[in-house]
């Protein structure tokens, strides 16, 4: 009989309070977005106690990830390298600087030939 092993990777990161859930969840409802939290997310080198996915509308596809520490709160894009902030209200006043969504109504002008 072969043993299974386990993994020895730490867990990296707590998780959210209820106010902080509260918090993130109404957020992303006025943003159009959709709140998924992840239980036990994680890599083959990496593990989450819990993390936050952010997904705009119905789509299956997660568009940031969020996490918190016992000191910080990242805020990850699909694409792109996480960013530290000191609250969820910091990481959302980051998001807000910056347009969810793309400008889909912009046409060629005539006196482009």
């Amino acid at each position: 009989m072969s043993a299974v092993g386990l993994s020895s990777n730490a867990v990296k990161g707590l998780c959210f309070s209820i106010a902080e859930l509260i918090l993130i969840e109404s957020w992303s409802k006025a943003n159009a977005l959709r709140m998924v939290v992840r239980l036990d997310h994680g890599s083959d080198s990496e593990e989450y106690e819990e993390v936050l996915a952010l997904h705009i509308g119905t789509s299956n596809l997660c568009r940031w990830i969020l996490w918190r520490d016992a000191s910080a709160v990242f805020l990850q894009p699909l694409i792109g390298r996480p960013r530290r902030y000191l609250s969820v209200a910091g990481a959302f006043e980051a998001l807000a600087e910056k347009s969810l969504y793309a400008l889909t109504d912009i046409a060629r002008g005539c006196w482009l030939a």
